[in-house]
């Protein structure tokens, strides 16, 4: 079943968690895409300090394996660090 996996930053440094997300997406999921992954998309919202990172994987599996992994954590750990509150959640995709 295929899942959506989003990060929602709340940060008063929007544009360090956008160059920090943007990095990663470029840096490992356009040059070698993790095993199950579909799509990434990022999302800025200045007027309330936030920043989405939202993935799509074929399964939670899938994600799961990859948030385990030395990049997906570095790239977490850094963006928490310049973020006033990190929340995520997983949802099943539809359609």
């Amino acid at each position: 079943m295929a899942i959506a996996h989003m990060i929602t930053y709340e940060t008063g440094s929007v544009d360090t968690i956008i160059a920090q997300t943007v990095a990663y997406k470029e840096r490992e999921l356009d040059r070698s895409p993790p095993e199950g992954f579909l799509s990434v998309s990022i999302y800025a919202n200045e007027e309330t300090d936030s920043v989405i990172f939202l993935t799509e994987w074929e399964s939670a599996e899938h994600l799961a394996e990859t948030a385990d992994q030395a990049p997906w954590e570095a790239a977490q750990d850094l963006n928490e660090t310049f973020s006033d509150k990190v929340t995520a959640t997983t949802f099943k995709i539809i359609s």
